[in-house]
């Protein structure tokens, strides 16, 4: 177990062998687990399964290097054989491997579970030894009984994911979140994963549900209500700031992704 406190969440896109538990204390950005994908924020719970792939991307303001802004996290991880291998396949823990078997999928933890789940989470960061044991067992105890789940990641993507696959849409990611300011054609991507340009278009779709140019307008108007909350620059100069060459295109492409114009958004949050 485990609590980060980082400039912004710095493990990329990955999987391991282990159960995580992932309990977002502070910060917002983007969660894909699998080819499943959205905004998180404070108080987002998740349960991944192992081999799962995944990451948490902050917003790009965090990357920035402002020192207010923080992505805190407290994190469990855990094999399923830490008590013996035969632990889980007790009948009275029958319960728990049906939920071992839907966090292949991950799943995110909603309504009042979630809330208990997150208060039991930080009382075991401040337990030790076999109290944190005991306490696992009851969160999964909880969560084997709660139908406050839903599944993440595609059946799907969970049975036909590869190590190379992975390993591509990593190298993308991060050539977006360095360079989503700047033009990016889709030829300079599919040569950082090394393909034709109309292989790209049809991976990176079957692996993030999602067309290149709206998952990287997505990245970009995100950006943009960051800077509309700082309330601090013109709705002109956040346009160009956000990798857009022209308001018409910005104001279009925010308002499709969040239901009002740049200075709707502003005007209705900011106070």
């Amino acid at each position: 177990m485990q609590k980060d406190n980082y400039p912004y969440y710095p493990t990329p896109w990955h999987y391991h062998p282990e159960y995580e538990l992932v309990l977002v204390v502070k910060s917002t950005g983007i969660r894909i687990v699998g080819d499943h994908e959205e905004r998180f924020s404070d108080g987002d719970l998740v349960f991944m399964g192992p081999n799962l792939p995944h990451a948490y991307q902050n917003d790009p303001i965090y990357y920035q290097g402002d020192p207010s802004l923080r992505a805190e996290a407290i994190v469990i991880h855990f094999k399923e054989d830490f008590l013996g291998k035969d632990f889980f396949s007790l009948p009275e823990m029958i319960h728990v491997n049906q939920l071992f078997h839907k966090a292949k999928f991950g799943i995110k933890i909603l309504g009042h579970s979630r809330q208990q789940v997150s208060a039991m989470m930080y009382d075991m960061y401040r337990l030790n030894g076999h109290q944190r044991i005991i306490r696992l067992l009851s969160i999964l105890e909880m969560l084997s009984a709660s139908e406050e789940l839903q599944l993440l990641a595609n059946p799907g993507f969970v049975r036909q994911h590869s190590v190379s696959d992975n390993d591509r849409i990593t190298r993308v990611n991060e050539y977006i979140m360095r360079n989503f300011q700047k033009d990016i054609s889709l030829a300079e991507v599919a040569e950082i994963a090394n393909m034709s340009v109309p292989s790209f278009c049809r991976f990176f779709k079957a692996s993030t549900r999602k067309a290149f140019s709206n998952f990287l307008n997505e990245v970009r108007i995100g950006h943009a209500c960051k800077l509309l909350l700082e309330d601090r620059d013109n709705i002109s100069s956040i346009c160009y700031e956000s990798g857009f060459n022209n308001m018409s295109n910005f104001n279009r492409q925010f308002k499709k992704l969040k239901a009002k114009s740049p200075l709707q958004y502003r005007q209705r949050v900011v106070r």
